[in-house]
């Protein structure tokens, strides 16, 4: 018994050291998720929603002390740290005031130093409060895109933990959903449905709730798999990251995920747990079901497991994934997978009467019958039409005969896929109607790189279709390398992955075009090997712009490369000082930021206060990156943790002050004037958020002020009322490019 008796008062403590109040009394609602992704990492908190007002007050989860007190105009703006009793550590941001005694230590610390920023470390007997007592109140103040609060949970070793999985508890009975699942070849072996290419497929819901394949896929060699889901609660149209994902392969766990513990330190990592490909292409947030050899080790993976599917026996395999939130409400997704080697076809067209044409289709080096054919039309240009009708469909030995509507074939290309009885699917073969094809030795071909887990692949794409086969080879001084080309689409031929390796001492792509003859088109473009442990730097063919990587920028061996745009997003509010260079491969990870640096012209040499590296990206527009300048170089610097497009950009406009507080020539009761506000705004550059960026004068002496980033809104709080008289405020901004906007304001009190 007591025994029994040790072991039940055991648990109970810990549950009870677990079961903390709820930050706030304005409900559960949440507007961000612990482990969610974000451009700068991840969340590494929750986002408490405070009805889009502040001021409410913002209880102690439970008994413990201030450890620390900070203000800032960016990050957390105003926050508190409570150290709690069983070593866990709260943090509470975003906030608008502190309770009496709080925010008089705050405005002490601020006096003394002449500072709104202040970072302080109290005496752990300095501010001691109980559970539910109020120690602050929900605010907007930093780099905050609304009212709420941020909160956090630490551990005893200050990492970030989840907190609605280490004793907040909020009600919720909706399981997660799923939008689609990726297959990501890893190799040059790698096939999924008869491509090389990373393959998105859609999932569909049945009556009990979950998931399911869209079709049996196959797929040969090393993969891994994406899966695109989210988290949703009840009365909140807000969308979530999930908790936990597993994968299981034949009803055996392979591999999981798990939102739990981060630490600031992993913050570019989330580039590699997020299936980054899909994201910069602006498909979706898919969450990565494995991990590559050389990407971080990090603890929201299992330990034991990569992911990694490979080496398994042919055949057909169950897929089960199942993806859960903090309180466990579990979707499941399930499908089969094919493990098996594609096949190739031949397409043969045979006769052809008035309405119809017919095509033997029949597998190459393989004895298996086909079961079916599909077909896809496509114009002289290369667009994809639609699902070809097939009229009959007839055995002819293992391969089967086929007749489509000739309406739906006449000018165009047809794409053939088959797939044979044991359920593999082949590669794709084109037949285009030659009467329409572009002339093979003149049509102008397009050449496009992109990379992948798997490796390089080299597209050629003609502007129309050609009647010609087409050859890959790489060129160097010593070395003459042939690579397998497929034809993916009637006008698009794409190389098997390559190696990044096998770009060493290459200068040259070649395309060899030929029919009868045969036609050469050479492709040349500056790029370099990256490599995980060395430093090196690229420049970009007209010497104008450079990447420099760091260690650790890449973790894989990675072809890098500098485009400049011909067509690039417009710069509306500033002019443009150089070309558009686009960093590439774009939709590859860093874990480490790459230097960069874009030569300016020589006008600019004695005025170069005004221009700025600016790299753009579609939800945020043009943006402004920290520079520094090299007057030597000639050159401005700086870096980036993505590779986009980038460029140096001009700002003359002054910022605006857009409204003020108190008006000009005003006239103010004394007990009525409590605090001064000021709207401004910038149109490019924007305001560095720091003191050095404005300046606050009443009646002669400068005033300790915020500053809020996203609402661009600063503000004095009086601590007694004014004089009854005459007084001027004189306020001051600039942005980063050093335009400066002043303005005095004369206002009366009575």
């Amino acid at each position: 018994m007591m025994k029994l008796y040790i072991i039940a008062i055991s648990v109970f403590s810990i549950l009870y050291g677990q079961n903390y109040t709820w930050p706030t009394d304005l409900g559960k609602d949440l507007s961000s998720n612990f482990g969610e992704f974000r451009s700068t990492g991840y969340h590494i908190g929750i986002d408490m929603k405070t009805k889009g007002t502040v001021g409410h007050p913002i209880y102690a989860i439970s008994d413990g002390h201030i450890s620390r007190i900070v203000s800032n105009f960016a990050g957390f703006g105003k926050a508190l740290y409570l150290k709690l009793d069983d070593g866990n550590t709260a943090v509470y941001a975003h906030l608008s005031k502190f309770t009496p005694l709080l925010e008089r230590r705050l405005k002490r610390q601020q006096k003394k130093s002449g500072s709104y920023f202040t970072n302080i470390y109290p005496k752990p007997n300095e501010f001691i409060f109980k559970k539910g007592d109020i120690i602050a109140y929900s605010g907007n103040t930093g780099f905050s895109f609304g009212p709420h609060l941020h909160f956090e949970l630490r551990n005893k070793d200050n990492q970030p933990i989840n907190p609605l999985t280490n004793g907040l508890v909020q009600p919720d009975r909706l399981a997660p959903f799923v939008n689609e699942i990726s297959f990501i070849p890893l190799n040059d072996a790698s096939w999924i449905n008869g491509n090389q290419l990373p393959q998105n497929f859609p999932l569909f819901r049945d009556v009990e709730g979950n998931y399911n394949f869209p079709d049996t896929i196959n797929v040969y060699g090393k993969f891994g798999i994406s899966l695109f889901a989210f988290d949703k609660r009840e009365g909140a149209n807000n969308v979530y990251q999930p908790h936990r994902v597993e994968l299981f392969l034949d009803n055996k766990l392979y591999h999981a995920l798990e939102f739990e513990r981060l630490d600031y330190s992993w913050q570019s990592t989330s580039n590699f747990v997020i299936d980054y490909r899909n994201k910069r292409l602006n498909l979706g947030n898919f969450i990565k079901l494995y991990r590559n050899d050389n990407d971080p080790k990090i603890p929201i993976h299992s330990d034991s497991t990569t992911g990694i599917i490979e080496k398994i026996t042919p055949g057909y395999h169950d897929i089960r994934i199942v993806v859960l939130d903090a309180k466990k409400n579990m979707r499941t997704v399930k499908g089969t997978i094919f493990f098996m080697e594609p096949f190739d076809i031949t397409v043969d067209p045979q006769q052809q009467d008035n309405s119809t044409v017919s095509f033997v289709i029949n597998p190459r080096n393989i004895s298996i019958p086909l079961k079916f054919v599909t077909a896809y039309s496509f114009t002289p240009f290369g667009f994809a039409e639609k699902k070809v009708k097939i009229v009959s469909q007839e055995s002819s030995g293992i391969g089967l005969k086929i007749k489509i509507p000739i309406n739906e074939v006449t000018k165009r290309g047809v794409q053939f896929i088959a797939e044979n009885k044991i359920g593999t699917s082949s590669t794709p073969n084109h037949w285009i109607d030659t009467r329409h094809a572009g002339d093979f030795l003149t049509t102008p071909i397009d050449f496009e790189i992109s990379h992948t887990d798997a490796g390089v692949y080299v597209q050629f794409q003609p502007e129309e279709m050609i009647d010609a086969d087409v050859e890959l080879r790489l060129k160097g001084e010593y070395q003459y390398i042939t690579i397998p080309i497929n034809q993916i689409q009637p006008s698009v031929y794409l190389s098997k992955p390559i190696s990044p390796l096998q770009f060493q001492n290459i200068d040259q792509i070649e395309a060899i075009v030929k029919n009868n003859i045969e036609r050469s088109v050479l492709f040349k473009f500056p790029y370099q090997v990256a490599y995980r442990d060395t430093k090196i730097t690229l420049i970009s063919n007209d010497g104008n712009c450079s990447i420099r990587t760091q260690k650790n920028s890449f973790l894989d061996p990675t072809l890098i490369w500098v485009e400049a745009v011909h067509k690039h997003a417009p710069v509306k509010k500033g002019k443009l000082v150089s070309r558009v260079y686009q960093l590439q491969p774009f939709d590859r990870p860093l874990l480490n930021p790459v230097n960069i640096a874009i030569r300016y012209p020589r006008k600019y040499k004695d005025n170069f206060k005004k221009i700025h590296l600016y790299n753009y990206d579609s939800s945020e527009g043009w943006s402004y990156i920290k520079s520094n300048i090299n007057t030597d170089r000639k050159v401005i610097l700086g870096e980036v943790k993505h590779l986009d497009a980038i460029a140096i950009i001009e700002d003359n406009v002054d910022p605006v002050i857009k409204k003020i507080y108190p008006d000009q020539n005003g006239r103010y009761a004394s007990l009525e004037l409590r605090k001064f506000e000021a709207h401004i705004d910038d149109n490019l550059s924007g305001f560095e958020p720091n003191e050095k960026s404005f300046t606050l004068i009443l009646n002669g002496e400068p005033q300790i002020y915020s500053f809020q980033p996203k609402t661009k809104k600063i503000k004095y709080e009086l601590d007694r009322p004014l004089k009854i008289g005459e007084h001027q405020l004189e306020i001051e901004i600039k942005d980063r490019a050093e335009n400066i906007t002043k303005k005095n304001i004369q206002f009366i009190v009575y």
